[in-house]
C-alpha cells in the first residue's frame, strides 16, 4: 500500500478533503482525481471511473491506496501537456424569468404625479436579451442561449431542460444564469442579490446511461462527487456577478450578498447555476431605476463582467500547463 502523503509528495499535485464527507480530491494542472476511503474507485476529471483499487484510511489518519491505484494515479498527473485535458465553457444559457402570462412581481412608482407600472418579466427580459448580446459580441467560440427572447410563457421544467439538453463533450461544461427582479411585502426592501444552490442541498447529477451502469449503492458517491465540484463553482459563479454588478453599480442599489436557496432552476440544472435578484420592484425608489433603459444596461454590463470574470478564471485555470 501507498500512503497519499506519498503520493502528494512524488506528484505534486494539490489535496482538498471534505472532513463531512470523509472525501479527497488531488489536482494538478487542471485535472482532478476524486477518491474515498473504503470504496474501490477513482473519478477521474469528474468523468472516468478506475475502479478496483483498494482505498482505505490507515490508523495514522492518512489514506492508503493499493499499488495499482497509486500507479494510475501517478501516471494520471504526469502525462505530457498534450495529453492533458483542456476543459471550456462550450455554452452559457441567461433565462429572463417569467414571461408570458406569468407577469412575475408588479411594481409601481409616481412619475410627474401619475402612477407608472411596470412589471419583473418585461425589466429581465431586457437585462437577459442586452447580456446575450454582450456575451456574443465576445465569445464567439461558446454557445449563447437564451430561455427566452420574447414575451413568452416558458415553464420551469421546460427552462431546465433546455439547459439540461445540450450536449457535450468530455471536458466542456455550462453555466446557467436566471434572471429575476425581488418583491417584498416590505417596501422599504431594496437592494441586488445573487443566489446560489445550499451545499447540503443533493441533486442527482448522472445521465440514465451512467445509472445503468453502475451498481445502486454508488450511484449517491458518484453524484456527491459531481456535485462537490459543481457547488464551487456555482459559488464562485455567484462571488464573481456580485463582484461585476458591484463595479457597475457602486452605491445606486445596495448590494445585499450572496444567499444561499434552492431555487427549481438553480436545483435543477446539472451545471454551475446562479439566480440574480437585480433589485426590489415592490421599492417605489428602486421600481423607478428599474424603468431607466440607461439603468438597465448598466446592470446587464455588470453581470456580463461577472460571467466574463468567471470564464476566464475558469478556463486559465483549467487550461493545460497552467
Amino acid at each position: 500500500m501507498v500512503s497519499l502523503t506519498t503520493i502528494i509528495s512524488e506528484t505534486s499535485a494539490d489535496l482538498s478533503w471534505s472532513s463531512y464527507r470523509s472525501m479527497g480530491e488531488l489536482s494538478l494542472n487542471g485535472k482532478s482525481i476524486l477518491f474515498k476511503p473504503g470504496i474501490p474507485f477513482l473519478l477521474l476529471n469528474y468523468t472516468e471511473k478506475s475502479e478496483n483499487f483498494k482505498i482505505e484510511r490507515g490508523t495514522n489518519g492518512d489514506v492508503f491506496f493499493s499499488k495499482d491505484a497509486a500507479s494510475l494515479i501517478s501516471s494520471f498527473f504526469t502525462l505530457s501537456a498534450s495529453e492533458k485535458s483542456s476543459l471550456r465553457i462550450k455554452a452559457i444559457i441567461i433565462d429572463p424569468g417569467h414571461g408570458g402570462r406569468d407577469s412575475g412581481a408588479i411594481g409601481q412608482y409616481l412619475s410627474d404625479g401619475e402612477k407608472v407600472k411596470l412589471m419583473e418579466k418585461d425589466i429581465v427580459l431586457s437585462v437577459g436579451l442586452e447580456v446575450a448580446s454582450l456575451l456574443r459580441s465576445s465569445y464567439h467560440d461558446k454557445s449563447i442561449i437564451l430561455t427566452r427572447s420574447t414575451d413568452d410563457f416558458i415553464t420551469l421544467e421546460q427552462r431546465t431542460v433546455i439547459a439540461n439538453g445540450i450536449d457535450l463533450e468530455e471536458n466542456e461544461s455550462i453555466i446557467f444564469v436566471s434572471i429575476h427582479a425581488n418583491a417584498s411585502l416590505n417596501s422599504k426592501a431594496n437592494g441586488f442579490e445573487v443566489w446560489y444552490l445550499p451545499p447540503d442541498y443533493r441533486r442527482e447529477l448522472l445521465d440514465d446511461s451512467v445509472i445503468e451502469s453502475e451498481p445502486e449503492d454508488v450511484i449517491p458517491i458518484l453524484n456527491t462527487m459531481l456535485e462537490e465540484e459543481i457547488t464551487v463553482e456555482s459559488i464562485l459563479l455567484a462571488q464573481s456577478i456580485q463582484k461585476g454588478l458591484k463595479g457597475i453599480v457602486g452605491d445606486k442599489i445596495a448590494d445585499r450578498g450572496l444567499k444561499e436557496e434552492s431555487w427549481f432552476v438553480v436545483r435543477n440544472t446539472k451545471m454551475p447555476a446562479v439566480l440574480v435578484e437585480l433589485g426590489f420592484i415592490t421599492n417605489q425608489e428602486e421600481a423607478e431605476i428599474l424603468d431607466d433603459p440607461a439603468y438597465l444596461k448598466k446592470i446587464s454590463e455588470g453581470i456580463y463582467n461577472g460571467v466574463s470574470g468567471f470564464i476566464n478564471h475558469f478556463e486559465v485555470q483549467y487550461a493545460p500547463g497552467e
